[in-house]
C-alpha cells in the first residue's frame, strides 16, 4: 500500500521540483520590484535596475539556467516599464542603450549563477557520497565481531619506534578489557605488554608484508590471532580474532595424540619383548626365525608411530626419514654390517600413515629375504633401497646382486604372500625381476606428496 502511494507521489514531487526554478525567478524579481518601489520614497534617484542583479543571481542559484532566463526577461520588461512610466515621451537613445546593457549584464550574472549552482550541486553530491561511505565504514568498523584497530607509526630519526592507536572498535576494546581512552595513546603505554617482536611485526606490515601472528593476553586470559596490513605510509590496520577455543582444542588433540602414541609404543614394545623371549626359548630354528621376523614387523610399525610422533602430525609421515631409520635399525639388528650392508637413496616424500605402515612392512620383508637368500654366510654384498616420487606415483625398489630368485622367493613363501597383500592394500603393483640378483619394485599411485621443507 505504501509503495503504491509512493509511486503516485513521485511524479507530483518531480513536477513540483521542476516548477521551483520558475517560481523562484518570479518571486525574486517581484521582491526586487517591490523593494525598489519602497526605497524610491527615500532615495528618489535609486537606479531602476540596481536590485534586479541580486534577484537574477539568486534565481540562477535556486533554479539554474531556466530560472536565470525568466529572471532576466522579467527584470528587463519590468525595468523598461518603470522607465516608460516615469519618463514617458522623454525616453532617449541612451535609455535604450542602458536597458540593452542591463539585459546583457543580467544574462552574464545569470550564467555565472547557473554555473556556480552546478559546481555547488556537484560538491554536494560528492559530500553526500563521502558521508554515505563514512556511514558504511563506521557501521562495518563498529559492527564486526572481530576486533579492529588502526595504528599510526611514531618515527624517530626515520625509524618506527612505536605506534599511536588511531582508532579501535568496540570489539577490540571488549576483547582486551580496555576503554576508548586508549585512542590517541602510544601502544607501548597501555597495560598490554609491548613485546619487541610485536613492534617488528608492525614494521614489516608498514613495508607492505602482510603479517599474521598469535598473541596471548594475560589481562583477558585468552589467545588472539592478529593480522596486520598496511593502509598507507604510516598507518596499519590490525584485525584480532579470538582463537582461545581453537588453541584449547588443539592442545587437547595434542595431549590425546601423545597419550595414544605412548600407549601404542608401550604395547608394541611389550609384544616385541614377549616374542623375543619366546624366540630365544624356542628349540626349533624355524620357529625362532619366524618369531624374529614377527619382532621385526612389530618394530617396523613402532618406528612409523615414532616418526609420526616426532612430526607432531596425525595424518602424514615423513616416509623418507622413516625409511632411513628403518634400514639403519635392520642393519643393526638383522644384518652383519661387516658382511652385508644396506644403502638407501630416498627422495623427500610424505605418505599417509596406513600407507607408510604397509610400505615399511614391505621393506622389512624384502630386506629380510635378501639377507637370507641373496647373501647367505659367508657371502658379502649390498642391498639397495631406492625411493623415488614420479609425477603420478611413488616408486620403491629393493634390489641385491646375490644369487637370484628361486620359485619360493618370487611366489610361494609366506613373506612374499605378505608383500603382495600389502602392495594390494596400497592399491599399487609389484614388479619382480633382475638379471644380476633380485629386484622388487613397488609402484603406488597418487597418494604420496613431497615432504615439507
Amino acid at each position: 500500500m505504501a509503495r503504491h502511494a509512493d509511486a503516485r507521489l513521485r511524479p507530483m514531487i518531480a513536477a513540483a521540483r521542476g516548477l521551483l526554478g520558475p517560481f523562484a525567478a518570479v518571486a525574486m524579481v517581484a521582491l526586487a520590484t517591490a523593494t525598489h518601489a519602497l526605497l524610491m520614497q527615500f532615495v528618489p534617484r535609486l537606479p531602476v535596475f540596481s536590485l534586479y542583479y541580486p534577484a537574477i543571481l539568486a534565481a540562477a542559484l535556486v533554479g539554474g539556467e531556466i530560472a536565470a532566463v525568466i529572471a532576466v526577461t522579467l527584470s528587463t520588461v519590468l525595468g523598461w516599464g518603470v522607465l516608460y512610466a516615469t519618463l514617458g515621451a522623454r525616453l532617449s537613445a541612451d535609455v535604450h542603450v542602458d536597458v540593452l546593457l542591463f539585459a546583457l549584464t543580467g544574462a552574464f550574472i545569470g550564467a555565472v549563477g547557473a554555473a556556480l549552482r552546478r559546481v555547488l550541486l556537484r560538491r554536494r553530491a560528492v559530500f553526500l557520497q563521502l558521508a554515505d561511505r563514512e556511514a558504511r565504514y563506521r557501521a562495518l568498523f563498529d559492527g564486526v565481531a572481530e576486533g579492529v584497530a588502526l595504528l599510526k607509526a611514531v618515527r624517530e630519526d626515520g625509524k618506527v619506534v612505536d605506534f599511536v592507536i588511531a582508532e579501535a572498535n568496540a570489539a577490540v576494546l571488549e576483547m582486551f578489557h580496555l576503554t576508548s581512552k586508549i585512542v590517541g595513546q602510544r601502544q607501548s603505554t597501555y597495560r598490554e605488554p609491548f613485546a619487541p617482536e610485536y613492534l617488528a611485526a608492525g614494521r614489516r606490515a608498514l613495508d607492505g608484508v602482510p603479517v599474521r601472528m598469535e598473541l596471548y593476553s594475560p589481562p583477558a586470559g585468552r589467545w588472539f590471532e592478529i593480522r596486520m596490513t598496511r593502509v598507507d605510509d604510516d598507518l596499519i590496520a590490525q584485525i584480532f580474532v579470538d582463537i582461545t577455543e581453537h588453541k584449547a582444542a588443539e592442545r587437547h588433540k595434542t595431549e590425546m595424540f601423545n597419550e595414544l602414541n605412548h600407549r601404542v609404543k608401550n604395547n608394541l614394545a611389550a609384544v616385541s619383548a614377549m616374542l623375543s623371549m619366546q624366540a630365544r626359548a624356542a628349540d626349533d630354528p624355524r620357529v625362532r626365525d619366524q618369531l624374529a621376523k614377527a619382532v621385526d614387523r612389530i618394530e617396523s610399525i613402532g618406528e612409523v608411530h615414532a616418526s609420526l610422533y616426532r612430526a607432531s602430525s596425525t595424518g602424514d609421515v615423513d616416509f623418507s626419514g622413516y625409511l632411513q631409520r628403518l634400514c639403519a635399525r635392520l642393519s643393526t639388528s638383522l644384518l652383519d654390517s661387516d658382511r652385508v650392508r644396506v644403502e638407501v637413496d630416498a627422495d623427500a616424500v610424505t605418505a599417509p600413515l596406513e600407507e607408510a605402515v604397509a610400505l615399511g612392512l614391505i621393506v622389512n620383508e624384502l630386506i629380510t629375504n635378501a639377507a637370507k637368500h641373496a647373501y647367505p654366510a659367508p657371502m658379502h654384498g649390498v642391498i639397495e633401497v631406492v625411493l623415488r616420487r614420479d609425477p603420478s606415483e611413488l616408486v620403491l625398489q629393493v634390489s641385491d646382486h646375490g644369487r637370484g630368485l628361486s620359485a619360493n622367493d618370487s611366489s610361494g613363501g609366506i613373506g612374499m604372500r605378505l608383500v603382495r597383500s600389502l602392495v594390494q592394500q596400497c592399491q599399487g603393483r609389484l614388479e619382480i625381476g633382475g638379471e644380476d640378483g633380485a629386484s622388487f619394485t613397488v609402484r603406488v599411485p597418487k597418494h604420496a606428496e613431497p615432504a615439507a621443507a
